[in-house]
């Protein structure tokens, strides 16, 4: 349908959204101006109302959802793990902390400590031309004495870099 607003789907009513929705829903409003003004689903904004008004509270019920496996402690862990090793297997985690961890449970963790995988530059890729040529080199000056060393200087011209990417561009 053209026109039709996207809707934020399964997500809690915020505290501000719960007032204003109680708010405008004690002023007269109908649920279709609320549900436009809050943007979210009649539905929704019909739930809250019959709560507040059946219980007087808009608390969420507690147990609601899915129990969780791992403790708050268990949970550090894991993000410390990987963390420290950036290569570490959900089969680690779990023989170290004893639960069977799900895919899901692993990257939730992920998500919330703000863990971004990062893969390390390993190296520039080489044609083949590239390397006959740095044969060649080589080849040429293998033969070379400490003298004629000492006449070059070398030095690969890179930078370590701690942190964020240094926005180099490699050639």
């Amino acid at each position: 349908m053209p026109g039709k607003r996207a809707r934020r789907h399964f997500s809690q009513l915020s505290e501000y959204e719960i007032g204003l929705i109680i708010g405008m829903k004690t002023a007269g409003c109908s649920t279709c101006r609320v549900a436009g003004q809050v943007d979210r689903s009649e539905c929704a904004v019909r739930n809250c109302w019959e709560q507040w008004t059946r219980e007087g509270t808009q608390a969420r019920k507690t147990g609601s959802g899915v129990t969780r496996k791992t403790t708050r402690r268990e949970d550090r862990r894991i993000v410390r793990q990987a963390l420290v090793v950036v290569s570490v297997t959900r089969s680690t985690i779990r023989a170290h902390i004893g639960e069977a961890i799900v895919p899901q449970t692993m990257s939730r963790h992920r998500a919330e400590a703000n863990f971004k995988y990062k893969f390390p530059f390993r190296a520039l890729s080489l044609t083949t031309e590239h390397r006959q040529l740095r044969l060649q080199w080589c080849q040429a000056r293998s033969m070379w004495n400490v003298t004629d060393r000492q006449k070059f200087v070398f030095s690969d011209g890179s930078l370590l870099v701690l942190g964020a990417d240094d926005n180099r561009v490699r050639a």
